[in-house]
């Protein structure tokens, strides 16, 4: 019978020629499965995540989300305080009542630590707070930064004051629902890249390598714990006088249905003798996990904390976390915070009235010994001040509050 099979027209179909005996045949499976073949045979090229996905890497990487949560909930620790323009804490302000409840389901510790994350995952943040009569606001609602967009002006360097170069946000609440919220009624945070005004580029731009790695290191772990087992090569360990002797192909098809048919985890049972030849690497050869260290690292390095704030399989002393955490607070946690606070202060009206919202972290019990050596330091120089005085060496009022540490006062 003639055979009337077009290899040309198979391959135009198919993408390869099974009838090729010049080439490999996995590399013609290969030809036809592509671009699924990746999936089996091995990822050739880098393969780097999804920047614009932030909140669905913050759910799913394990790292980042760690980083930030810890961020947020040490922003979220400090008390709102209101201070005058010489630093004397003010007690009668309508502030005090948004502070109390600032919605019905938050705390503001809850505001804070909500802003804290958006501003980690997107580097701007929002809340609906609406000015009600005499410029009181009773409501401040955290929304999801990626649910809001900002409508410019259009009108950028010739406009210096906020309302100049927005016009107005529109939250969508759902792919069929949105609302326009004006200016005057949204507090809009931003931690800024250095170029970008509004709309700056988040963190997680810049930790696209360091996350991609993790997720494809977690992705190798499971291969090999759940697929892949052990992997190496049974052979016949049968001599005789002649040497080796080969399994029968009926022993090797035994074999290796019985192998198909196993779990991971159990044994083959075979009258052959056989030997086991490995031909993978430990998985503590492979380093994934010294990777996922450094990986973890830059996203800690990014923002701003320190190592010791994390668990350690080793050199956490009591002393390293102790350190770490006062760093933390020091370096990035109470000045980012008192950012956030000032920027508040002037949306909420509160820095034409002369005041100013400011956080105190003073009450942590890792802080206590900065507080410590403030007092003893005063004391010191409290007894110097009076061994000065009594020697009769003039000093008017001004210099006597800038020796305290205080701030001078006419």
């Amino acid at each position: 019978m003639e055979n009337n099979f077009n290899p040309s027209l198979w391959r135009s179909f198919f993408g390869t020629d099974l009838f090729n005996n010049s080439s490999r045949y996995i590399q013609q499976w290969q030809n036809l499965t592509n671009p699924y073949a990746n999936r089996t045979w091995g990822q050739k090229t880098a393969v780097w995540i999804d920047t614009t996905f932030a909140y669905k890497h913050y759910i799913e990487i394990p790292e980042l989300r760690t980083v930030i949560d810890r961020r947020a909930s040490m922003m979220s620790s400090g008390i709102p305080i209101l201070v005058d323009a010489e630093g004397n804490v003010v007690e009668q302000h309508w502030i005090y009542d948004l502070i109390a409840k600032p919605n019905p389901t938050q705390s503001w510790a809850d505001v804070i630590y909500s802003l804290s994350v958006n501003d980690a995952l997107w580097s701007s943040s929002f809340a609906y707070c609406p000015k009600r009569s005499f410029d009181i606001r009773n409501l401040i609602v955290p929304l999801a930064s990626d649910r809001v967009k900002i409508n410019l002006s259009g009108r950028k360097l010739k406009q210096m004051e906020t309302g100049g170069l927005i016009d107005s946000f529109n939250f969508s609440y759902d792919s069929d629902t949105n609302e326009n919220i004006s200016l005057e009624d949204m507090i809009y945070l931003v931690t800024t890249d250095g170029v970008n005004i509004i709309n700056p580029s988040s963190r997680i731009e810049s930790l696209k390598y360091p996350l991609s790695n993790i997720k494809a290191g977690y992705n190798k772990r499971n291969v090999l714990l759940e697929n892949i087992g052990a992997i190496g090569i049974l052979s016949a360990r049968n001599n005789d006088i002649g040497g080796a002797i080969p399994m029968t192909p009926e022993e090797k098809r035994v074999i290796q249905q019985d192998w198909y048919r196993r779990s991971k985890d159990e044994l083959i049972i075979t009258e052959a003798e056989v030997d086991w030849k490995p031909m993978s690497f430990p998985t503590k050869d492979l380093m994934l996990f010294e990777e996922m260290d450094a990986d973890r690292m830059a996203i800690i390095d990014a923002y701003g904390l320190n190592v010791y704030l994390f668990s350690q399989d080793k050199g956490a002393t009591f002393s390293n976390v102790k350190d770490g955490i006062r760093m933390a607070y020091t370096d990035t946690i109470i000045p980012e915070t008192e950012q956030m606070y000032a920027a508040m202060s002037h949306q909420l009206g509160l820095t034409d009235q002369g005041l100013a919202l400011i956080p105190d972290f003073s009450h942590l019990a890792v802080l206590q010994h900065d507080e410590l050596s403030k007092a003893t330091s005063m004391e010191k120089r409290a007894i110097i001040l009076e061994k000065a005085l009594a020697a009769g060496v003039p000093i008017d009022e001004i210099e006597y509050r800038e020796f305290l540490g205080f701030n001078a006062k006419k």
